[in-house]
C-alpha cells in the first residue's frame, strides 16, 4: 500500500530551514466519531429519553430521522437538546491509538487541525473536549456548520469541508464520512476514511475509487500504512583503529583473517548522489598516512532529516 510520505534528505540551508517552518504539511481530522465516541453517546441518550434501543450498528445512514422516524424539525430538536446534556459533556474520546498516533504526527512537524462539522454556537463545548483529551495536539479547530436549523441559518454560515480544506491548504483529510472525503479527493487532498472496527455501516455503500481514498479501521493503520516512521539517514557505520583493536580482543584466533587490516584503509568525507555528507572506507595505496588528514579518525556529521506530504 502507497505511502503519503517521502523522505527528503538534502542538507538545509539557514534558509530553507526557514522556508520549512512556513511550509509544513496539514493534516485535517474530523472530531465526531474519529477521535471521539459521539454517536454513541447520542444513541444511548435518545435511548434513556425516548425508551428506544439503538445502536451504532443499527446505522446505514448519518440521517437520524431515518432511525428515530418523525420529522427532519423533530430530529433537529432532539440534537439541540443532546448538545445541552450531560452525556454530551460525557463525551468519550476514541480510544483507538488516536492520541499516540497524534502525538507522533506532532513530533514531526505535521501541522494537525481539526475540522468539524459541528455549529460553531457549541465552541467552548469542542475546545473543552479536545484541550482534555487532545492536549497540545491541534492548531486550530474549524466549525462547518453543517445541520443547521432554518433559525440558526440566519446567523451562522455553512462551509464544505473541502471548501475550507482549499482555503487553509491541507494536504490530507482523515474523516468517516463518504461525502466529505470524496469531495476533498476531487480538489486533489488525499483522503483516509476512517471506519473504526469497521463497524460503520454508513460509510461501507457503494464503490469507493481505490487510486484516491483510502479505508482504515485503525489509528495503528494509519500511522503505520499512510505515516511511516522516515528511515535514518545513517547510512555507514565506521569504527576508528583504537575501537576495532579492542573488539580484537573479542575474536577467536581462527576469525583474525576475516579482519579487515586497517593499515590500508582511511576515512574521508564525501557526498552521495543525494546530497548526503557520507563518510566512506577506501583503500590507501602507499600513501603516508601522516599526510591524510582525518585518516584513522571518527567524525560525526549532522544530517538533517524531514517528512513531506504528497
Amino acid at each position: 500500500m502507497p505511502s503519503l510520505l517521502i523522505n527528503q534528505k538534502k542538507p538545509m540551508t539557514k534558509k530553507s530551514r526557514s522556508s520549512r517552518r512556513l511550509s509544513r504539511k496539514t493534516i485535517a481530522v474530523n472530531l465526531d466519531n474519529t477521535l471521539a465516541h459521539t454517536l454513541e453517546s447520542l444513541l444511548a441518550w435518545h435511548n434513556a429519553h425516548y425508551r428506544t434501543d439503538h445502536c451504532i450498528e443499527d446505522l446505514d445512514s448519518l440521517d437520524m430521522t431515518e432511525l428515530w422516524g418523525g420529522s427532519a424539525q423533530e430530529t433537529c430538536s432532539k440534537i439541540r437538546q443532546f448538545y445541552h446534556s450531560h452525556a454530551f459533556e460525557a463525551i468519550e474520546p476514541i480510544h483507538d491509538f488516536a492520541l499516540e498516533a497524534l502525538k507522533m504526527l506532532k513530533k514531526r512537524q505535521f501541522r494537525l487541525v481539526i475540522i468539524t462539522c459541528r455549529p460553531q454556537y457549541i465552541a467552548k463545548e469542542t475546545k473543552r473536549f479536545v484541550d482534555k483529551h487532545y492536549p497540545g495536539i491541534f492548531d486550530s479547530i474549524y466549525f462547518c456548520n453543517l445541520g443547521l436549523s432554518e433559525m440558526e441559518r440566519i446567523q451562522y454560515v455553512s462551509k464544505q469541508k473541502s471548501t475550507i480544506c482549499q482555503e487553509i491548504g491541507v494536504d490530507v483529510l482523515i474523516d468517516h464520512q463518504v461525502e466529505h472525503v470524496l469531495e476533498c479527493a476531487k480538489i486533489g487532498v488525499d483522503v483516509l476514511l476512517y471506519d473504526r472496527q469497521a463497524r460503520y455501516r454508513w460509510n461501507h455503500h457503494g464503490l469507493l475509487p481505490s487510486d484516491t481514498v483510502n479505508r482504515v479501521t485503525t489509528w495503528k493503520d494509519i500511522i503505520h500504512q499512510y505515516f511511516p516512521k522516515p528511515n535514518s539517514p545513517l547510512r555507514h557505520l565506521v569504527y576508528s583503529s583504537a575501537q576495532q583493536q579492542q573488539e580484537d580482543h573479542y575474536l577467536d584466533e581462527d576469525d583474525e583473517d576475516a579482519i579487515l587490516d586497517y593499515d590500508h584503509y582511511c576515512y574521508h568525507q564525501q557526498l552521495d548522489q543525494d546530497g548526503n555528507e557520507i563518510i566512506l572506507i577506501e583503500e590507501d595505496d602507499d600513501e603516508d598516512d601522516s599526510q591524510r588528514p582525518g585518516c584513522y579518525g571518527y567524525e560525526v556529521h549532522q544530517m538533517e532529516d524531514w517528512s513531506i506530504v504528497v
